[in-house]
């Protein structure tokens, strides 16, 4: 799942030694002076993903193994018909089925992007020599907490947000004292960004942005896409079931995680569901199965 692996286990660590970098020379208070003597980004890095490993031993691998009726198989699953998958040349059959595949990061059709080369948060998160200068394109949660990282351990960013304000469902006036704090710690921000295209300039890469009518250029060691995810459908086979995608590509469901066909079962990111977060999905897993396993119809209520 994304919250171990490449999510808040490894955001918030790194996030955790920015905020001592930071605080070493902000804190504000008169007459005490600290100074940073070593920095090791790469140390941090190994730390942070080393942490990652033993998080998804503990709380995943060995627990699985653990279960009595449960065999782990590694490797890509895809439906063969409506009761069977394959996975590595191996073709399992069951009643029921329930599809937790998660998503990943939207790649906008810019013409350029895809040869110019560019970073997802998955990258990210395992880089152990920071780039100088960065553009970060999309101004959520996750593109604003990898900005403010690499903005503290002195990289040179700047934001391109779509909209004319950060986070779309937050209230505006914390919003923009969120972009008045995250300026002053040096992070540029540009609202009302329409990325057109991206090509390499050298040794970095030139993104081309319009604002209004305004064409502009920003140069850059790297390049984050922080703009979205996309469900992780592709490859499935779901046509051989057949299950319903909406615009997305997301799982369509109803309240009791069904898809259209109603021996299967989605929950979480690939979901068509209202929410994004880790606990939520974990709750869907378990009503999901208990529905499928015993037929009730248990359902989350998201208001609450």
């Amino acid at each position: 799942g994304t919250c171990v692996n490449v999510g808040c286990v490894p955001s918030k660590t790194l996030l955790h030694a920015a905020e001592v970098l930071h605080t070493a020379t902000h804190h504000g208070i008169p007459g005490l002076e600290l100074a940073v003597t070593h920095l090791d980004v790469a140390a941090i890095v190994r730390d942070e993903l080393a942490l990652v490993q033993q998080l998804r031993d503990e709380k995943y691998a060995t627990v699985l193994r653990e279960l009595e009726h449960v065999t782990l198989m590694e490797g890509r699953a895809r439906f063969a018909d409506a009761h069977t998958v394959d996975v590595g040349g191996q073709s399992l059959s069951a009643d029921r089925f329930v599809i937790a595949t998660g998503s990943t990061a939207t790649v906008p059709p810019v013409p350029g992007l895809e040869d110019a080369g560019f970073l997802t948060h998955i990258e990210a998160l395992r880089q152990e020599r920071l780039p100088s200068s960065i553009v970060v394109i999309g101004a959520g949660p996750v593109g604003l907490e990898l900005s403010q990282f690499y903005a503290r351990f002195g990289t040179r960013v700047t934001v391109l947000q779509r909209g004319r304000s950060i986070g779309v469902q937050t209230e505006p006036a914390l919003a923009q004292r969120l972009v008045e704090i995250l300026e002053r710690e040096g992070i540029r921000f540009v609202m009302n960004a329409r990325v057109v295209a991206v090509e390499r300039a050298g040794s970095q890469k030139r993104v081309t942005y319009r604002v209004g009518d305004a064409s502009m250029t920003i140069d850059a060691d790297e390049i984050l896409l922080a703009a979205g995810k996309t469900p992780s459908t592709g490859g499935l086979g779901l046509d051989a079931v057949p299950v319903t995608v909406d615009a997305r590509q997301a799982i369509v469901v109803n309240s009791a995680l069904q898809t259209s066909a109603t021996h299967v079962y989605a929950v979480g990111d690939v979901a068509a569901l209202p929410s994004r977060v880790e606990m939520t999905a974990g709750h869907e897993g378990t009503l999901a199965a208990e529905n499928a396993l015993t037929g009730s119809q248990k359902r989350i209520d998201y208001d609450t």
